[in-house]
């Protein structure tokens, strides 16, 4: 591992620790913040006071964020070794990343609505599901930099076909996917109406996408500045167009029994809202599948 790469194995771990620390306190305080803006009770200062530096606390977190997806990325390109872990830090990072931009949101609307009087528990439900996400990332990311730093000082093979970066593609197509279905499903199932339905649903669509179009966004620049020529090989050629073939066949029987429940009586109103993400999680999973399947062959 070279020594700027080291470096920044380093200064994120050190603020992951850090990240440790501001999300307990955060949690800590929101605890009592949930409890007393819900039940209407005035806030004291001091709370209000420790409030603010939980604000600060997520700057912190956002730092770590950044710096961690960047080291993992690098070491991913440069070391050219993958895992399922690192690409679950990666793409869980990336998600992270940006849902603390919806936790200032959050917050923000907190407060509002507790001086006008409205209830927020909904609100502080939705901030605790993202703190969950951020604790599951945390984790997740600083086990992968702590194992980075203890992997073999071996230097780096060279690998012309960049298959780290083809593998690290669809093996986050494959994780994008499921997260993107199993927020499909929730919100077939939710009772969630048909105009709140259309303010999240390309939101938290495009947040799942994220990682997946990061990563593809370095494969296609990683590829051009490296000139390798020409864009795929003759293997990666026929993996991808078998499994493109493949996908077509699985994913016609399934809009088609999409279609009928959707006209029939126990369909929802945010049915008809659902069909794009649908179509698009479920495609981003069966391709990648097949891809990685096929390459394993």
């Amino acid at each position: 591992m070279s020594r700027f790469l080291k470096s920044l194995h380093l200064f994120s771990l050190s603020f992951g620790f850090l990240s440790a620390a501001a999300l307990i306190f955060n949690i800590v305080i929101f605890l009592p913040l949930y409890s007393r803006t819900t039940q209407f009770i005035e806030l004291s200062p001091g709370l209000e006071s420790l409030g603010i530096v939980a604000g600060y606390n997520i700057l912190i977190f956002a730092i770590f964020q950044f710096g961690s997806v960047i080291t993992l990325l690098l070491h991913l390109i440069f070391r050219k070794m993958t895992s399922f872990l690192k690409i679950a830090a990666i793409t869980l990072g990336i998600i992270s990343g940006l849902m603390i931009l919806m936790d200032l949101a959050i917050l923000s609307d907190i407060g509002k609505e507790y001086l006008l009087g409205w209830q927020t528990r909904g609100e502080w439900i939705i901030l605790f599901i993202s703190y969950g996400l951020h604790t599951i990332t945390l984790i997740l990311t600083l086990i992968c930099l702590i194992n980075n730093l203890k992997e073999d000082q071996k230097p780096a093979e060279h690998v012309t076909k960049d298959e780290v970066l083809f593998l690290s593609l669809h093996s986050t197509g494959v994780i994008c996917g499921w997260l993107g279905l199993i927020g499909v499903f929730a919100a077939l199932f939710s009772n969630l109406s048909a105009w709140m339905m259309e303010q999240i649903v390309c939101m938290l669509g495009l947040m799942i996408l994220s990682p997946y179009l990061v990563i593809l966004t370095v494969w296609i620049f990683r590829r051009r500045l490296a000139n390798l020529s020409p864009g795929l090989d003759e293997k990666q050629f026929q993996d991808l167009s078998r499994a493109g073939l493949q996908t077509l066949l699985f994913s016609i029987p399934v809009m088609i029994g999409y279609f009928g429940l959707q006209i029939s009586s126990i369909a929802r109103d945010a049915w008809p809202l659902l069909w794009l993400p649908l179509t698009l999680f479920l495609i981003l999973i069966l391709f990648s599948s097949f891809t990685l399947n096929y390459h394993k062959r």
